[in-house]
Parts: structure tokens; C-alpha cells; sequence
């Protein structure tokens, strides 16, 4: 039996998600991703959904001791997915991807947001640069930067883009022209001016 598309018992069709622009804010921990992004954000007029916001509200909420922290950082990036597929347009999504671990999760983040196209913007900063704001920032507790600093020469060594998608590279140990860059992303992505 065929039926009839505009008979109103068959009810509404089924929604099917189209893509959504995205763009990756990725960088070395003390890069500057968390200063630029939301200035992005404002630039460009599209939400922003970051990594470490939400395991700073995940260890409040659960109150989970910075020992036991790799499974809030899980938890964070898979609700940062969740969200950014709920976004009716363009989003940015702000975290550090390490290209030696990272690729796939990057990877099925992506096919969760349905994102297509992809920017990935590689906020480049002098080691020694990035490592004095790594240690000198003010951070949420949870993230545990005093105990992680061991990690800091492994984490230079596989500092890449990984997305696979093309990438911007902006200088972040000055000013950034948010403007300009907004340009650039827009122009990349294919998205109207």
C-alpha cells in the first residue's frame, strides 16, 4: 500500500539535521584559545562551546577531587559535542586536541555535531610564552595545572593542528584582528559575509 504524503493521519516528515559550520579553536595549553574565542564569538555572532567551561561546572556540581579528573574531562567533551549538535547554524568549539591522541575523538565529535564545513583556527604562541601563561593563569582548580606541569615538554613535541580540515594559524602572544579573522573564517567556510 502507498500513501498519500499530504494525508494528515501520516503526520509531520522526519527531520533530518543538515550540517553546520564549525570551527575548531586549537592551540597549545597557554595559547590563548579561552582569550580568543569568545571575542570570536562576539565577531562572528556565533555560540561558543568550550571543553573547559563545562568540566569547571561538571567539578563544582560533582565535586570530584583533581585526582580523579580524566573522567570529568570525558564527560566534558562529550556534552561540548552534545551542544554544539544542537546549534541551529555555525558554531565554535574551544579546547586543546592533541594531534598524538586526540584525532579520533575529534573525529566522532564531529560526526556527533553533524559539523561540515570545518575550520580549524591554530592559535601558534612561543613555547616559552605559552608555558609562563600556563603557569601564571588564573584556573579553575579542577583542571590541576600545578600537578600537570610534567606534562608540559610532551605536550610541546605533539603541539599540531589534527583536524585534517584546512587551518588558519593566528599569532596569539599579541593583539589579534578578531576582525580580520572573522574575514578569513567566514571566506574559508564558505558562509556569507
Amino acid at each position: 500500500m502507498v500513501t498519500n504524503p499530504s494525508d494528515p493521519r501520516i503526520g509531520d516528515p522526519i527531520t533530518v539535521h543538515r550540517t553546520r559550520p564549525v570551527v575548531l579553536i586549537n592551540g597549545m595549553p597557554g595559547a590563548g584559545k579561552t582569550t580568543l574565542a569568545p571575542h570570536l564569538a562576539a565577531e562572528l555572532g556565533w555560540p561558543l562551546v568550550g571543553k573547559d567551561m563545562l568540566k569547571e561546572v561538571f567539578g563544582d556540581i560533582l565535586g570530584v577531587p583533581v585526582e580523579k579528573t580524566a573522567m570529568l574531562g570525558a564527560l566534558a567533551s562529550d556534552t561540548m559535542w552534545s551542544l554544539a549538535a544542537l546549534v541551529d547554524g555555525p558554531v565554535i568549539v574551544e579546547s586543546f586536541w592533541r594531534s598524538d591522541r586526540d584525532q579520533e575523538f575529534l573525529r566522532r565529535g564531529l560526526e556527533v555535531a553533524n559539523a561540515g564545513p570545518v575550520v580549524e583556527v591554530w592559535c601558534t604562541v612561543p613555547l616559552e610564552v605559552a608555558r609562563q601563561r600556563f603557569l601564571t593563569r588564573p584556573r579553575h582548580p579542577i583542571h590541576g595545572d600545578t600537578r600537570r606541569l610534567d606534562e608540559w615538554d610532551s605536550w610541546a613535541a605533539i603541539a599540531l593542528p589534527c583536524s585534517g580540515h584546512p587551518v588558519i594559524e593566528v599569532g596569539t602572544d599579541g593583539p589579534v584582528n578578531v576582525a580580520e579573522l572573522a574575514t578569513r573564517i567566514k571566506a574559508e567556510l564558505g558562509v556569507a559575509a
